[in-house]
């Protein structure tokens, strides 16, 4: 087990990618406004009629379709419920998602148990703060940050260490 700090991260990575959240509940909330607010490029995709369009116009944020999101994205942030991520990902980022992006997750689930298979061009990340949405952001709004767990399931542009630690600074 290695242990990263703040030096280790060059948010810059990051900043130079357009990012997509997919999801804007607990932990999607948190990630597309922090991000944000640390300048980042993020827009934030979510299904027609979903009631969390309001609340995340409300907070500043672009809001796109998922399919639309995603074709626009280097980086997708898959944070819709585990039970939805499966059939999301078949029917909407899979189709959508540009050659040599990155496909993140703040939960190995599906994943470990192979209901996402990704394609072997796509870097395959996860970023998994240790706390629920809420104190996620209220920590970083309050100047700090929570410890996060970084994984790499697949390295295919060899920097998704670095973007992992960039992501999650």
């Amino acid at each position: 087990m290695n242990i990263y700090y703040d030096k280790d991260a060059d948010l810059e990575i990051i900043k130079d990618k357009q990012v997509a959240i997919i999801g804007y509940g607990s932990q999607g909330h948190a990630h597309a406004n922090n991000l944000k607010d640390s300048g980042v490029n993020v827009c934030v995709g979510l299904r027609t009629g979903s009631a969390s369009i309001e609340k995340a116009n409300s907070a500043g944020l672009e809001v796109k379709p998922i399919a639309d999101a995603v074709s626009t994205s280097d980086l997708i942030m898959l944070l819709a419920p585990d039970e939805h991520q499966a059939e999301l990902y078949k029917n909407e980022i899979e189709p959508n998602i540009k050659e040599g992006a990155t496909l993140a997750f703040a939960h190995g689930f599906n994943i470990h148990f192979k209901q996402i298979i990704p394609r072997p061009d796509l870097d395959v990340i996860m970023v998994a703060p240790k706390g629920p949405g809420h104190l996620v952001r209220a920590t970083y709004a309050s100047g700090g940050g929570v410890p996060s767990l970084i994984a790499i399931f697949q390295n295919a542009s060899g920097h998704a260490k670095e973007l992992s630690l960039s992501y999650g600074d």
